[in-house]
C-alpha cells in the first residue's frame, strides 16, 4: 500500500483544477463557471466524455489527455464511473478528487455502499485524497477557489466543516451578508476519505484560521474526534451544531449522509467536555459567529440597553436575565445628564432598559447614546435596539436617508468608544428597496465592527455563548 504523504493543503490551496462531468447545462458546467468566475489563480481544466467545448474553454475526454498536471478534480460524473476517475488521477499524479455525486452508501443500497467502499480502498492505496461522496467540495477564498460563485472573494478567519452542501451554502451565504468571512469552507458529505477529523486536525494548526464552525451528522471514530476536538477548542473557539439529535433527526441524517448519528446526551456530554459550544440551528449558529467575529469581549456581564419601546424593554429584560445578565439601574448621574439635555421627559424611560424611542430619528437621539455608552462604571455591554416598522411611514429615499443617519452615528460612537457594542435590529418590510437599505446597515455595522442581531433573545443567548467559553477557560487556567 503506498503511503499517503499528500498533504490536505492541496485541498485549499490547488494550483491547478479539473472538473469532471463539465458537459453544457449539467451540474459539471455550474462548477466550471463558478471556479472561473471567482478568479481561481491556477489553471483550469474541462473534462467531458464527448471533448465538447465549454465555457470558452478545451474539452478533454479524460483526466489523462489533459497536457498539464493537475492539483485537484470536482468529480460530477455517473458514480459507477467515479472508482476508475480516481484510478486515473492516481496515475495523473492528481493530489485530491471532491466527489459530488450521489449514490452512495447514503443512498442505503448494497450497490452504493460497494462502490463507496471501493472508493475508500482506492484513496488508501493510492495517495489520492477523495472527499466525498455526495458532498460540494471546498470553498477557499485565498486561491479564489469555490463551489458558488456568489460566495465573497474575500478571505477572512473562520472556518467552517460541513457535512451538508446544502447548509454549507445556506450558513456561508447568511454569514456573508452579515459581515463574516471565511478562510475555508468544507463540504464533505459521506466522509469515506477525509473525514472530520483529518479537517479539524488541519485547521488547529491553521495559521489563517482563528474560529471554527462544525455542522456534523455523524463520525466513525468517536475517541478520535474527542480527542482532535479537545485539542482544537484550546486554540480556538469551536461551535458546534449536530444533525439528527433527535430520533426522527437520526433517521433522516442515515438517509443524507449514511452518518449513524448516535446518542444525544452521549453527544451533549462529549461536546461540553471537549470545550466546545453546541447550538441547534444554522441561525445560531451563524449569530455565535458573529458574536466571535466582531464583539470585542464583554469584561462582565452588566448590559445597558438603549432604544426600542416599553414592550420591547420588557421582553428584552427577561431575554438577557434568561441568560445571566444582569441590568443594572441607570444611575443619577446620567439621569440628570440626560434630564438636562432634552427639553421634555415625555416618552422618555429612564431606566435600563432607556426607551429611548422618541428620539429614534433625531440627531439627539445619537447624542444621548454617545453620553450614555461613554458613562464608565454603568455597563460591559451596550446594546442599541431599534426596529423598522415604521418604514411605511416613509418614502424609499426618505427611508435610506434615516439609515444612512443611524448608519454614519452608531458606527462613528464605535470608533470612538472601546465599548463592546451590539446592535438588535428588528424589522418587518418587504421588498427590495426596503432590503437594499437594511443590507447597507449591517454591512456597514460589520466593516466598524458592531454586531448585529435580529433579535434580543438571539443576541444575548449568542453572547452567553461567548462569555461562557471565555469564563471556562479561565476557570481551567487556559484563557
Amino acid at each position: 500500500m503506498k503511503k499517503r504523504t499528500n498533504s490536505l493543503d492541496a485541498l485549499f490551496n490547488p494550483s491547478s483544477v479539473a472538473v469532471a462531468g463539465a458537459s453544457p447545462g449539467k451540474s459539471g458546467q455550474l462548477f466550471l463557471d463558478s471556479i472561473l468566475a471567482s478568479g481561481f489563480k491556477g489553471k483550469v481544466y474541462a473534462i467531458n466524455s464527448k471533448g465538447e467545448d465549454i465555457s470558452g474553454l478545451k474539452a478533454y475526454r479524460s483526466i489523462k489527455e489533459v497536457p498539464d498536471h493537475v492539483d485537484y478534480v470536482v468529480c460530477c460524473i455517473p458514480a459507477p464511473a467515479v472508482p476508475q476517475l480516481i484510478r486515473d488521477c492516481a496515475s495523473k499524479g492528481t493530489k485530491a478528487v471532491s466527489v459530488f455525486t450521489a449514490g452512495f452508501s447514503e443512498s442505503g443500497s448494497e450497490k452504493g455502499r460497494q462502490l463507496e467502499g471501493e472508493i475508500s480502498r482506492l484513496a488508501r492505496e493510492t495517495g489520492v485524497r477523495v472527499i466525498g461522496p455526495n458532498c460540494l467540495g471546498v470553498y477557499s477564498p485565498k486561491v479564489g477557489f469555490t463551489y458558488t460563485s456568489d460566495f465573497p472573494t474575500e478571505s477572512g478567519d473562520v472556518a467552517f466543516i460541513c457535512q451538508s452542501g446544502g447548509n454549507s451554502v445556506y450558513t456561508t451565504r447568511a454569514a456573508s451578508y452579515r459581515g463574516i468571512r471565511f478562510s475555508k469552507v468544507v463540504s464533505y458529505g459521506n466522509a469515506c476519505d477525509v473525514n472530520e477529523c483529518e479537517l479539524l486536525e488541519y485547521l488547529t494548526n491553521d495559521t489563517d484560521t482563528r474560529i471554527v464552525a462544525i455542522y456534523i451528522e455523524g463520525v466513525k471514530d468517536g475517541p478520535r474526534f474527542y480527542q482532535t476536538l479537545t485539542e482544537l477548542t484550546k486554540r480556538k473557539p469551536v461551535v458546534v451544531l449536530k444533525g439528527g439529535h433527535t430520533s426522527a433527526g437520526a433517521k433522516a441524517a442515515a438517509s443524507h449522509t449514511g452518518s449513524l448519528a448516535g446518542s444525544d446526551q452521549v453527544w451533549d456530554n462529549l461536546l461540553q467536555q471537549a470545550g466546545a459550544i453546541r447550538v441547534y440551528s444554522l441561525e445560531e449558529l451563524v449569530d455565535v459567529l458573529v458574536t466571535f467575529s466582531l464583539l470585542p469581549v464583554p469584561l462582565g456581564r452588566r448590559v445597558g440597553i438603549f432604544g426600542g419601546g416599553g414592550g420591547a424593554a420588557v421582553l428584552g429584560t427577561d431575554d438577557w436575565a434568561r441568560h445571566g445578565f444582569v441590568l443594572p439601574p441607570l444611575p443619577e448621574a446620567i439621569r440628570d445628564e440626560i434630564r438636562s439635555s432634552v427639553p421634555t421627559e415625555a416618552g422618555l424611560i429612564l431606566n435600563n432598559p432607556i426607551d429611548l424611542s422618541s428620539f429614534a430619528y433625531s440627531e439627539r437621539f445619537y447624542d444621548l447614546i454617545k453620553r450614555l455608552l461613554t458613562y464608565e462604571g454603568f455597563a460591559d455591554l451596550s446594546v442599541i435596539h431599534i426596529g423598522f416598522g415604521q418604514a411605511a411611514w416613509f418614502s424609499t429615499s426618505a427611508f435610506d436617508a434615516e439609515i444612512n443617519l443611524f448608519r454614519d452615528a452608531v458606527t462613528k460612537i464605535r470608533s470612538e468608544v472601546s465599548k463592546s457594542l451590539a446592535l438588535v435590529m428588528q424589522y418587518l418590510i418587504t421588498g427590495w428597496d426596503w432590503q437594499k437599505g437594511i443590507e447597507d446597515l449591517q454591512q456597514g455595522c460589520a466593516a466598524a465592527g458592531i454586531p448585529v442581531y435580529y433579535s434580543m433573545a438571539s443576541a444575548a443567548r449568542a453572547i452567553d455563548h461567548m462569555l461562557q467559553y471565555y469564563e471556562k477557560r479561565r476557570a481551567a487556567g487556559t484563557g
